[in-house]
C-alpha cells in the first residue's frame, strides 16, 4: 500500500468502503411489510431487522414509540445512561425540597430516555401515588398525586404493550392505594366523582372513562394483564398467585359493597366473584413442580385423568394440587362467596349495619306501647337479629367461623347488643344464640379489639 500513490491509496479506500457497504445493508436494511388486500403480510428488509420483528424485539413491537424519545436517544447517542442516572438523582432531590413541579418535569424526562426500562415506570409511579401523595395534607391534594402516579403507570403500558407485570400493576394501585389507604372513604368516591371541577362531578376519564367502581376498574385491568400474559408470560412471579387478581378484584368490591351497606348489590357482587373463582380461575390449567400440571377446582376423576396425562402417580398429583390450592387459600375463598351471597347472610349483615347506625343515631332507649308494653329499642331488635344470624352463619359454614373478621363481626354485635342493655339497667341474658362463642378460649383474645372498636365507633 505504501509504493501507491495517495490518489491510488484514495481510491482503493473508497472500492473498500463501498464493499464494506454491501454486508451492512444487507444485514441491517431497515424492515417493511407488504400488505397486500387478500393475500398474507409479506415482511421483507435486512437480516437483523426481520429477526427483531420475528422475535418481537423492535421498538414497535414493545409499544408506542414517542418521537421526542427517540430524537432525545439520538442526541446523546452513548450518554444516554449517564443522563437519565443524573435526572434519577435531580427527581428524588426535588421531591425531598419539596419541588413537586420540577419533580414531575424530571420524571418526564427520565422516560423520555428510558421509555422500555420496566423498572422506571413501576418505581416511578409507585413514589408518586404512595410516597409523593402522603407529602400533602388535605384529602383531594393526595387523591390528586395518587392519580398521577396511576397515569403514569397507565402511560407506561402504552409504552411497553409487551410489558405484562404493568398491565398487572396499574390494577394492584387503582384496587389498593383507591381502595385499601387510610383515605379509602374518600378515595373511593372520588374515584367516581372527582372533587376537579373541570370533570363536573364525573369521574377523571383518563383513569376511569366509565365512571366504574374502582376495584371495578382494578378488575378490567387484571382481565388485560392476564390476557397478554398468554403472550408475554410474566416473570418473578408465582404464576397461581399473579393469575387470580381478577377474581381477588372482585371479591374486595363485594366486601366493599357489604362494608358500605350496598346490599342490594352485594349478593349480586359475591355471586360474580364466586363464579370468577371457581369457573374462570379454577379452571385454569396451572403448571407445578416437576411440570406437573394441573387445577385448582378438581374433582376425584379429574385429579386421576390429570395423574395419568402427567405421568405421575395420584399421590403426586393430589400433593402439587393440594399446595396450590392451599397456597391461594382456595377452598376459603369458595366458600366465604358462596356463604355472602346466600340470602340470610346478605340479610345477617344488613340487620347489623343498620343496628350500628341506629345506634349511632341514638335509638337504643326502651319504650311503652300505647297499652303499656315494654317495646325494646329498635337498635337492640336489629342486633338480635344479627346474633340469631351469625350463629346460623356458623353452624352452616363451620369453616368461616375462624376467621377473625367474621369472629369480630359477631363479638362486636353482641357488645353493642351488651351496652343497650345497660343503656336500658337490664342485665344481658346469658342464653343468646351467641354465649357458647362468645366464651370461647379461642375469641376471648380478640374481646379487647373489639372494644377498641367499639369505642371508635361509639365516642
Amino acid at each position: 500500500m505504501n509504493s501507491l500513490t495517495s490518489r491510488q491509496r484514495k481510491v482503493a479506500y473508497a472500492i473498500a468502503i463501498v464493499v464494506l457497504l454491501v454486508p451492512i445493508i444487507w444485514l441491517g436494511a431497515p424492515v417493511s411489510e407488504d400488505v397486500e388486500p387478500g393475500t398474507q403480510k409479506e415482511v421483507s428488509g435486512g437480516t437483523l431487522a426481520r429477526m427483531r420483528v420475528d422475535q418481537e424485539l423492535g421498538e414497535a413491537t414493545l409499544g408506542n414509540i414517542d418521537p421526542s424519545s427517540t430524537a432525545m436517544n439520538l442526541v446523546l447517542l452513548g450518554l444516554r445512561g449517564p443522563a437519565a442516572s443524573l435526572l434519577h438523582q435531580n427527581a428524588i432531590k426535588y421531591q425531598e425540597r419539596k419541588n413537586w413541579g420540577k419533580l414531575k418535569s424530571a420524571v418526564e424526562s427520565i422516560i423520555l430516555l428510558q421509555p422500555h426500562y420496566v423498572e422506571v415506570w413501576k418505581f416511578q409511579g409507585w413514589n408518586l401515588a404512595f410516597n409523593v401523595s402522603r407529602e400533602w395534607d388535605r384529602v383531594t391534594d393526595r387523591f390528586y398525586w395518587v392519580k398521577e402516579g396511576m397515569k403514569f403507570l397507565i402511560k407506561g403500558t402504552g409504552a411497553n404493550q409487551t410489558a405484562t407485570i404493568l398491565f398487572h400493576n396499574v390494577g394492584d394501585f387503582i384496587g389498593r392505594k383507591f381502595g385499601n389507604s387510610d383515605e379509602k372513604k374518600f378515595f373511593r368516591r372520588y374515584f367516581v366523582q372527582d372533587p376537579d371541577s373541570r370533570f363536573e362531578g364525573g369521574a377523571d376519564p383518563e383513569i376511569n372513562g366509565e365512571g366504574k367502581d374502582n376495584y371495578q376498574v382494578a378488575f378490567d385491568w387484571f382481565i388485560q394483564a392476564n390476557e397478554r400474559d398468554e403472550l408475554y408470560p410474566v416473570r418473578g412471579m408465582t404464576h397461581v398467585l399473579f393469575r387470580k387478581s381478577p377474581a381477588q378484584a372482585l371479591f374486595d368490591y363485594a366486601n366493599a359493597t357489604t362494608e358500605e351497606g350496598l346490599f342490594e348489590a352485594s349478593g349480586k357482587a359475591w355471586a360474580d366473584a364466586h363464579e370468577q373463582w371457581t369457573q374462570v380461575f379454577g379452571n385454569e390449567i396451572f403448571r407445578g413442580l416437576n411440570a406437573v400440571t394441573y387445577k385448582l377446582n378438581c374433582t376425584e376423576e379429574e385429579l386421576k385423568a390429570l395423574a395419568e396425562e402427567n405421568g405421575v402417580t395420584l399421590a403426586v398429583q393430589r400433593q402439587i394440587w393440594a399446595q396450590n390450592v392451599n397456597m391461594v387459600n382456595y377452598r376459603f375463598w369458595e366458600n366465604r362467596a358462596a356463604c355472602e351471597r346466600d340470602p340470610e347472610t346478605v340479610a345477617t349483615r344488613k340487620a347489623i349495619f343498620h343496628g350500628r347506625q341506629a345506634y349511632a343515631n341514638g335509638e337504643i332507649s326502651d319504650s311503652e306501647d300505647k297499652n303499656g308494653q315494654l317495646q325494646i329499642s329498635p337498635a337492640q331488635k336489629l342486633f338480635e337479629e344479627g346474633i340469631a344470624g351469625m350463629a346460623r352463619l356458623f353452624e352452616n359454614y363451620p369453616d368461616l367461623e375462624i376467621h377473625d373478621e367474621n369472629r369480630l363481626t359477631a363479638l362486636l354485635a353482641v357488645k353493642y347488643w351488651a351496652e343497650i342493655h345497660k343503656h336500658n339497667a337490664k342485665v344481658p341474658p346469658d342464653n343468646h344464640p351467641l354465649a357458647e362463642f362468645a366464651a370461647h378460649p379461642d375469641v376471648l383474645p380478640l374481646q379487647s379489639e373489639v372494644d377498641l372498636m367499639f369505642q371508635r365507633e361509639t365516642y
